[in-house]
Formats: C-alpha cells, sequence, structure tokens
C-alpha cells in the first residue's frame, strides 16, 4: 500500500475469473455525492461515518440493477485538508467497502479554496460492479398488478438535507438538542448511517425470485424514485403512510412547515429501497426479505394503462 497526505492508494487487483461463467458478463458503475450530508457532519464534528454512507449509496444503486459491487473510489475536495479529518472520511470508506466486501481503490483530495469556505469538504464516490446483461434488473416489462415493495431506510439517508437546514434552522447547538419524540438529539438522526441493502437483495436473486424494477430513493424523494421505478411511463396506486412515517418526518412536516407533496418530492418518507414483483411472486419474495432480516412493506400496485401516481389513504 502507498499512502501519503492528499492521497490514498490501495494496490489490489480483482481477478474476474470466477464471472467467467456469466453468460454475458458486463461492468456497470455508479457515482454519489455527499455535499449535504457531509455538510451536517462537519458542523457536528462527527465526521467518522460519513464515508460508509458514500460507499453504501453507491452499493444500493448497483445491487439494484443486480449486480455485484467490485471496487470503490473516492475524491474528496476542499480548501485544505486536515489530516484528521481526511482520516476519519478515509476510515469510514474502509468501514464502509469491509462491510460490503469489496475494494477500496483509493482516495485523492482536490484543494479547491475559490470554491469551498474554510473546513468544508465535499466527498464522491465512484463504484464499479459486474452483473451478467441477461440478468440484469429494470429490463422486464411491467404488468397491471405488479406489486410495488418498499425497504425501510435509517433515516433520510443522503436526501434532503439542505431542505432540513434551511426549514429548520438548524445549527450545532439546535442539533445537539434531545427530543423525546426521536429517542435522541436531532443531530444523532439526521447522521444515521445510510443503510446497505446488499445482503438483502442477494438473497432475494439467489432465491430465483425475478426482480422487475428496483431502484434505490436516493437521487430526488420518495416521488422521483418511483417514477424510476415504474420505467417514467407507467403509474401506480400507492398507500399513503402519514399515520405510520418515522418520527423525524413528522418533526420535518410540523417544525419545518413542509407540506407532504414537497416532503415526498424531497424525502425518502422512510423508504430506502423500491421494487416490483408479480403478484404470484410478491408472498415469497416478502419470505426472503424478511428472512434477510428486512421488514418488506408492501406500498402499492402497478397501474399500466395510465401514468399517474395515484396515493390512497
Amino acid at each position: 500500500m502507498r499512502e501519503k497526505f492528499g492521497f490514498k492508494e490501495l494496490e489490489n487487483d480483482i481477478l474476474l475469473e470466477r464471472f467467467r461463467t456469466m453468460s454475458q458478463p458486463t461492468l456497470v458503475s455508479k457515482a454519489n455525492g455527499l455535499s449535504g450530508k457531509l455538510y451536517i457532519a462537519s458542523e457536528m464534528d462527527q465526521m467518522d461515518s460519513i464515508g460508509c454512507d458514500c460507499v453504501a449509496a453507491c452499493v444500493n444503486d448497483i445491487v439494484a440493477l443486480g449486480a455485484q459491487p467490485l471496487f470503490f473510489y473516492a475524491n474528496i475536495s476542499c480548501v485544505r485538508p486536515r489530516a484528521d479529518k481526511v482520516r476519519l472520511i478515509e476510515d469510514g470508506i474502509t468501514k464502509g467497502c469491509e462491510q460490503a466486501k469489496i475494494q477500496f481503490a483509493g482516495c485523492e483530495i482536490a484543494e479547491l479554496p475559490d470554491k469551498y469556505a474554510f473546513d468544508q469538504y465535499d466527498l464522491v464516490g465512484f463504484l464499479v460492479g459486474i452483473l451478467d446483461g441477461k440478468k440484469k434488473i429494470g429490463g422486464s416489462r411491467l404488468a397491471s398488478g405488479d406489486v410495488i415493495i418498499g425497504l425501510a431506510s435509517d433515516g433520510l439517508h443522503n436526501n434532503g438535507y439542505v431542505l432540513a437546514r434551511k426549514q429548520l434552522f438548524l445549527t450545532k447547538g439546535t442539533m445537539e438538542v434531545h427530543y423525546d419524540m426521536l429517542g435522541s438529539t436531532l443531530g444523532e438522526q439526521l447522521l444515521r448511517p445510510t443503510k446497505m441493502y446488499q445482503a438483502c437483495m442477494e438473497h432475494l436473486l439467489e432465491a430465483g425470485i425475478e426482480v422487475k424494477s428496483c431502484v434505490q430513493v436516493a437521487h430526488g424523494g420518495l416521488d422521483r424514485a418511483l417514477r424510476l421505478l415504474l420505467h417514467e411511463q407507467y403509474g401506480a396506486v400507492v398507500k399513503r403512510r402519514t399515520d405510520s412515517i418515522p418520527p423525524l418526518y413528522q418533526m420535518l412536516h410540523r417544525d419545518g412547515n413542509i407540506d407532504i407533496q414537497q416532503m415526498r418530492q424531497t424525502f425518502n418518507m422512510g423508504i430506502g429501497m423500491l421494487m416490483v414483483v408479480s403478484e404470484d411472486l410478491s408472498a415469497r419474495a416478502a419470505e426472503c426479505l424478511e428472512e434477510a432480516g428486512e421488514s418488506p412493506i408492501f406500498l402499492g400496485l402497478v397501474e399500466t394503462e395510465r401514468d399517474l401516481i395515484r396515493y390512497l389513504e
């Protein structure tokens, strides 16, 4: 391993021999930034898990394709790097890569004094994975009556931090306040690590269950994720969960004065991953997800005859 301040490179080779059994081995890649959550982490001086968040965001995008992640690379941008904070970010990345059982290929630092404020950091992760092109999730045609299943998130994950900061007037002081409804400080809730769905997705696919479509709720709110899940062309009827959303979202709705429609457009609403399976496989899919430690939520049904997403009480 070669390491110096400002650049970390791990000399690891990845042998692809074991993937030669795939009928159509295909490399896929995903990239994710983490500026909003990283701002909160920096304000709270809690940078130890933020690297793991970046890894998890990329891994979730990869496994939503039905792919196996291989290696992760990161870029940190700032005015002038502090060795202690960079080390915390890299340690978090290392833990995330160990959890996903992938290679940490390296981390480079870009000093951009004209773009960032002092002690402000930005983190972007890049992940490469491999899949059998003939088994890629998302290529199946959706049908009316297909079931939409959601997997619970651990907090906001990487969505909505700019709006949350603005509407709740977040400062280090306000985030250190303990709330009984949250069972913790607000800062602890906002910085809960992003959940990784790799194990449950692998268990589901190993069981031979066809997942017609799957997306991570991370690039916009729940509404945007549903649109991506439905290939931007179909509709759905979705059960409204206003009474059962986690306390953090209730606080954002009430104290942040954010209406429910804007909440769905911005936040994941307690759902970190969405998938579509046929009706006849839905019970078995739920059983497999439960075996993997998840608590699947039946959110609604696909409607192919229209392109409207309808929310019902």
